[in-house]
């Protein structure tokens, strides 16, 4: 099967798909450094990186909807993990609720770092789907190579780039096994059928690691080598 959810269009001829890969690593680290270095970046500095982006995307006529309405998986992510921080952080008091006898401090500047660690989050994913995007994978990683990133870095990286997409496959072969039956609106029966399919799923991944493992040692791979 072949998958392109990855990095669908990075085959294409755009402005940015012709630059290097290394220009374009660059700069992209560079970018995630500024946003993320400081704790609370300037207002302009979220809104100068923000437009960069979009000015990207239209540069490499990349589909709007591509690049950010991928990047919006960690938006959940983000909100849960910075949900205390209004509570947590020192500032002036905004809000005060309360609810069975006790109460919690809101503070603004709280609620600012809040909407940063979002913001930051949301962009960096962008950025990083971005470089994806305009950017051959085995040219990503010549680049890293030539930056002199270790070689067992870049072993990792390619055996998880190509790997995925065998365990993708499982996925859709029980995805088809659960389909053909198809339980309809019985949620029970949905939820009695999801720990043998997820149980399922991690034993057949195992089972395939653990061949293509032997047919990699078979083949000559010394993982000492690397």
């Amino acid at each position: 099967m072949r998958h392109e959810f990855l990095d669908k269009h990075s085959e294409r001829a755009g402005p940015l798909h012709r630059l290097d890969a290394r220009a374009k690593t660059v700069a992209v680290a560079l970018i995630l450094l500024g946003l993320n270095v400081l704790r609370m970046p300037p207002a302009w500095l979220g809104a100068a990186a923000a437009g960069l982006l979009l000015a990207a995307v239209i540069a490499s006529r990349l589909p709007l909807g591509y690049v950010f309405r991928r990047a919006a998986v960690v938006l959940p992510f983000a909100v849960i993990i910075g949900a205390f921080l209004p509570f947590t952080t020192e500032g002036r008091a905004v809000w005060y609720p309360a609810a069975f006898g006790y109460g919690a401090l809101v503070t603004a500047e709280g609620l600012r770092l809040y909407a940063t660690v979002i913001s930051k989050a949301y962009l960096s994913l962008a950025y990083v789907i971005l470089l994806l995007a305009t950017t051959p994978f085995r040219a990503l990683l010549r680049s890293l190579a030539w930056f002199r990133v270790p070689a067992f870095f870049l072993s990792l990286l390619s055996f998880t780039y190509r790997y995925i997409f065998v365990l993708v496959d499982e996925i859709e072969r029980l995805q088809r096994a659960w389909t053909a039956r198809y339980f309809g609106r019985r949620r029970a029966a949905q939820f009695r059928a999801l720990g043998p399919a997820v149980g399922a799923l991690f034993v057949r991944s195992y089972e395939r690691a653990e061949r293509v493992w032997a047919a990699m040692l078979s083949r000559g791979y010394d993982p000492n080598a690397v």
